[in-house]
């Protein structure tokens, strides 16, 4: 290989991902326009020293090198941005000294190196000795922006916030990311500290000897399986903390006094029964002073959130995040939340104050829930409701008319919702209505779509008990995409279609009731996509479907009675997509070269004829050649 690369000099990029690759030529060094190496997943041991003169260098991929024993001296590589295994995005800065080797896994590795902004240390269940821990030198580390403490495998955090929150390099100097994959860089499982047996309370003792840099913007604590948190202050510039998956934990810690922390994620504490006055902090008149969005997810065993500092807490608190707290009765409202989202918890809302400013809310999985409490429908601010899998729901409130600002009504699964208030078509503003699975809904209320005349998404599905929509659709000039999907009860489609001088999407699907296109779609000339499926009883198309010139996709599934397609539906020269499945008969005259309506549709760039198994093995006929 040596041979090879001195012929290419000029090269900018070398990709040996998982080849069975032991060593790399000295070679290598001379290539001063690389700026991609790419050498995961090689069982290579070691990189040749001469490779510290990549001086073009901007991406070193190391990532599953396990048997990576050596690195030659970084310090020359003033371009590097990305260097993963020992991970480093962005840019790394001169080092005071050079790397020669992570000595099986040490975290003394890190002692000497001048890193720049983020830092991750993994495998940290490995770490048996605090003093090994303190040798990281994390606190003199005054570069640093994000500090990322897992004891597992790293793993990008779904809160990862550093661009929303402006967490960049500093100016002029690097950032570095070092994913430290302690024993495993070694390619060995066995712990490299000389322990025999981990003492007791270690897992506290190494926390306390990696306290993070005081400038630290961010943290995160992951996977830790000690009974308590650090007894260090955390860094008073923090401006976003994650805590996860810290089982053993009992309480959590003092974050109230962090005066511009903005985001706080805890995730997965089994050991925590209650938040109490520790979690607020003490010496702060207002606790949470800074902060805007806090999400609270997995914990099982929840019962109290204290609410004794609740007047002087969270005053900027704008989204609020409570998923799977199945024993929790109570949580705060601040007067500023503006976005409220509860899943898998509180059996009863009572307990929740008037939320003037919240403008959106998601309730989903909330078992008591037998209506909504006045706090949620007293907001003239309330632009979205979702209302989702609330078993016990059996009605809406007249109040919900009140909503004049609301744009979006989302109803899902409520199996024993009933019926809907007649003050529905009192939502002016509303532009998007969804109803599904509301299997105890019969009707709906009279002239419930009069005053939804913003409506531009309407979509009503398996409300299978449903009889009649009850109403016409004059008023929705401004109706977009339309869905009735499986109503096997439903008498006839909604009258006043012709009206829909907007309309660019129609679904049906499920309908055994419906057995031709409603007259007035002829004069709907903005149609794009058609969807006809699984209605037994529709025959035929009707002869001025050639009208629909706008029709740019079409698809007809499992619809066995329809024989053929109208004599003008080659003058759909704008259609695009054409899908027809389980439709016997249409399938036959519609197979390519040898069917009667082949002709009818040659012209349709792309297409699927047949049963769905036929898609699969490509079989069916997709194009018009």
């Amino acid at each position: 290989m040596g041979k090879m690369l001195t012929n290419f000099v000029y090269l900018r990029l070398l990709d040996l991902n998982g080849c069975d690759v032991t060593s790399l030529p000295d070679a290598l060094g001379d290539l001063i326009c690389l700026r991609y190496l790419d050498m995961s997943y090689t069982p290579i041991d070691m990189l040749p020293r001469r490779a510290s003169g990549l001086v073009s260098l901007q991406t070193l991929n190391l990532i599953g090198c396990h048997n990576l024993r050596y690195l030659p001296p970084l310090g020359k590589m003033n371009c590097l941005r990305g260097c993963l295994g020992v991970r480093c995005l962005k840019k790394i800065a001169p080092m005071k000294k050079n790397c020669e080797g992570f000595r099986d896994g040490h975290l003394s590795a890190l002692e000497q190196l001048n890193l720049y902004g983020k830092l991750n240390l993994t495998h940290l269940k490995e770490v048996w000795n605090a003093v090994e821990a303190k040798t990281a030198g994390l606190m003199m580390k005054e570069n640093l922006d994000s500090l990322g403490l897992y004891w597992e495998t790293y793993q990008r955090s779904s809160q990862d916030v550093d661009k929303s929150l402006g967490i960049v390099p500093k100016r002029r100097e690097a950032s570095m990311v070092v994913e430290f994959l302690s024993s495993a860089v070694a390619g060995t499982s066995r712990p490299f500290f000389l322990s025999a047996i981990k003492q007791p309370n270690c897992d506290e003792e190494i926390l306390n000897s990696l306290q993070p840099p005081k400038n630290m913007k961010k943290l995160v604590i992951n996977g830790y399986p000690g009974i308590r948190f650090a007894a260090w202050a955390l860094p008073e510039y923090v401006i976003a903390v994650e805590i996860a998956n810290c089982q053993n934990c009992r309480h959590l810690p003092a974050l109230g006094n962090l005066l511009r922390l903005k985001t706080l994620y805890l995730h997965g504490m089994h050991g925590v029964r209650s938040i109490g006055t520790e979690f607020y902090g003490d010496g702060a008149d207002i606790r949470f002073s800074s902060l805007e969005e806090l999400t609270l997810s997995e914990f099982p065993n929840l019962e109290e959130w204290s609410s004794t500092n609740s007047e002087n807490s969270f005053p900027s608190l704008r989204k609020l995040t409570v998923k799977r707290c199945p024993k929790l009765a109570h949580i705060p409202s601040p007067q500023s939340l503006q976005h409220l989202e509860l899943q898998d918890c509180i059996p009863t809302l009572t307990s929740v104050g008037s939320l003037s400013l919240l403008s959106v809310l998601v309730l989903e999985n909330i078992p008591g829930l037998l209506t909504l409490p006045g706090g949620f429908i007293a907001s003239a601010c309330l632009s979205s409701l979702k209302i989702l899998s609330c078993p016990k729901l059996r009605s809406l409130p007249l109040q919900i008319g009140n909503l004049t600002a609301l744009k979006s009504l989302t109803i899902q699964w409520c199996e024993e919702l009933f019926s809907l208030p007649q003050t529905l078509q009192n939502l002016k503003a509303l532009e998007s209505l969804e109803i599904s699975n509301c299997h105890s809904i019969i009707s709906m209320p009279d002239g419930w779509i009069g005053g939804l005349s913003l409506l531009r998404t309407l979509s009503i599905e398996s409300c299978t008990n449903l009889t009649s929509l009850s109403s016409s659709l004059e008023k929705l000039a401004l109706l977009e995409h339309l869905t009735i999907m499986f109503f096997p009860h439903l008498g006839s489609f909604p009258e006043g279609v012709q009206h829909l001088s907007s309309l660019r999407s129609l679904i049906l699907l499920g309908n055994p009731w419906f057995d031709s296109l409603p007259e007035g779609l002829q004069n709907v000339g903005t149609l794009h996509c058609l969807k006809i499926g699984s209605c037994p009883n529709l025959t035929a198309l009707p002869e001025w479907f050639e009208g629909l010139d706008s029709l740019r996709s079409l698809t007809i599934s499992d619809c066995p009675g329809l024989q053929l397609l109208p004599p003008g539906f080659k003058i759909l020269t704008k259609l695009q997509h054409l899908s027809i499945q389980e439709c016997p008969e249409l399938d036959e005259r519609c197979k390519q070269g040898s069917g009667e309506d082949w002709m009818k549709i040659a012209h349709v760039p792309h297409k699927f004829i047949g049963p769905p198994q036929a898609r699969q093995s490509g079989e069916a006929s997709t194009s018009g050649s």
